[in-house]
């Protein structure tokens, strides 16, 4: 029998309460109890014991959401800090502004990546988790077969905002450092930081911005591709594994020179 053991209460949950007075839930047939008893499991016990205890739920998180976090709250703190400041207001805080839109974009990006922001409605723009990997695993038999593509990236191409916490980690602990001292410097509405230091901050808030960007743009124009993809591959296969009717309508009637070539060549 292809029952999951330490898995009952599953059956519980659906709130079965009728006492079937005239006998009309039958019980099954032996054929198809032997079906069933020969059917593979299709349920893990954690699984079963999780929808029994309604804990379905907690199962993805974001990798780089803490240091995406710290680089919008550093953002943030030097907007405020150098919004006054007359040496700095026109450098330092509008790279701030622009790298603060970016971080709270990214965050949402990479939420959508990780599967806690799941798929609804039709955004047919933006990578989430689980039509990214499917469409991802489409291509990857795609591609395998096309190219010989043998590694991951396939799949990973709409993730990479997710592989690079190191990175971003790097770039939040540089953001973050500056807060204090821009603190330290501002002197009625003045900084006393020399312009090479003005200057290397607001290079660094852009160089932030920048990678963070990049990356949520790479993810964003893969899905688009692979998706593409896998809409002229639909296309193709259609002209594949036809029937007789099929095949003869085509080729004396609807199909053009140009698909005649395809599914008959010379």
């Amino acid at each position: 029998m292809a029952q999951v053991n330490n898995a009952t209460g599953v059956f519980a949950t659906l709130g079965y309460n009728f006492t079937d007075p005239n006998n009309d839930v039958l019980e099954l047939s032996e054929d198809v109890k032997e079906h069933l008893n020969s059917t593979p499991a299709i349920i893990d016990t954690w699984q079963a014991q999780d929808i029994a205890n309604n804990s379905v739920n907690g199962y993805f998180q974001n990798p780089v959401a803490n240091s995406t976090q710290i680089i919008f709250n550093s953002a943030n703190s030097i907007i405020i800090l150098t919004a006054n400041v007359d040496n700095m207001n026109t450098v330092v805080y509008p790279a701030a502004v622009t790298l603060s839109s970016t971080a709270n974009s990214f965050i949402q990006h990479t939420n959508r990546l990780s599967g806690l922001t799941p798929f609804e409605g039709q955004d047919l723009v933006n990578p989430y988790y689980e039509m990214a990997i499917n469409y991802g695993k489409q291509v990857l038999y795609i591609t395998n077969q096309t190219d010989n593509i043998t590694n991951s990236s396939p799949i990973l191409g709409s993730f990479t905002s997710i592989l690079v916490n190191p990175q971003i980690r790097d770039y939040s602990n540089t953001v973050n450092s500056y807060i204090t001292l821009i603190a330290n410097s501002i002197t009625a509405n003045t900084s006393n930081l020399s312009n090479a230091q003005i200057t290397q901050i607001t290079s660094d808030l852009s160089n932030t911005n920048v990678f963070l960007t990049s990356r949520q743009a790479n993810d964003v124009t893969f899905y688009g591709n692979i998706q593409t993809t896998i809409n002229k591959y639909n296309t193709t296969r259609q002209f594949t594994s036809m029937g007789e009717t099929q095949t003869y309508l085509l080729e004396n009637f609807i199909g053009s020179p140009k698909l005649i070539s395809r599914i008959n060549p010379s």
